[in-house]
């Protein structure tokens, strides 16, 4: 009796544990498969093609360097070359303004002597020390050579403007052009041993070898 009682619960336990192990691999085997659909459908669902870039445009780089220095420069990448371009014109700015308060001082100082000053006009304190101090040819020789350098700065002001413009323009043509980093020049040392097999007096040859790589 103990032992068919011994044998009834261990048939109902291995029983029990048969049917737990059953729907075990039922649940896997439709939890794979769901994984696995799932996965196919994954695999399969067109993959998103990426945002078409806008192409780097060298015209508009141009315009925006043309209406504000420095913004095409901005546009290329190159911001390095924006306080560049506002220290030399920030410099010819300043030369342009200075010779050209000078020729005028030189020029008030000048109609003074000359007597050929406007009615109702009067010198300030620079242009009456100017007339006190120089005499009339002396006034004339300053005043010109402060024209000429406004002028000439003046010039500068405006190339130093169209150098900007054409920076921009250049560095848009260049941005999509890869320049590779192993472009490079190799220099070594050469030697050319000795032949052996050569029955004349032989010498060591000593140069340089140049290497380019691309």
């Amino acid at each position: 009796m103990p032992h068919r009682l011994f044998f009834i619960i261990s048939m109902v336990v291995l029983l029990g544990f048969a049917k737990a192990e059953a729907q075990n691999v039922v649940f896997d085997t439709v939890g794979n498969a769901l994984i696995t659909a799932d996965t196919i459908v994954k695999q399969n669902k067109p993959s998103k093609s990426p945002k078409a870039t806008k192409p780097h445009s060298p015209t508009k780089a141009t315009i925006m360097s043309a209406c504000l220095p420095g913004l095409g420069q901005i546009y290329n990448g190159k911001w390095w070359k924006v306080p560049i371009v506002y220290a030399g014109l920030g410099g010819l700015g300043y030369l342009v303004y200075s010779n050209y308060s000078e020729f005028r001082s030189y020029l008030h100082a000048y109609e003074f002597k000359t007597g050929d000053l406007p009615e109702g006009a009067t010198l300030n304190q620079h242009e009456t020390d100017l007339a006190n101090k120089y005499t009339d040819s002396q006034l004339q020789t300053y005043k010109e050579s402060y024209r000429r350098d406004f002028e000439f700065y003046s010039i500068l002001t405006v190339a130093w403007y169209g150098l900007n413009i054409l920076d921009a323009c250049v560095d848009g043509h260049l941005y999509s052009y890869d320049i590779s980093d192993d472009l490079s020049l190799n220099v070594d040392p050469y030697l050319r041993p000795i032949e052996p097999s050569i029955k004349m007096p032989q010498y060591a040859q000593v140069g340089l070898s140049f290497k380019l790589n691309f």
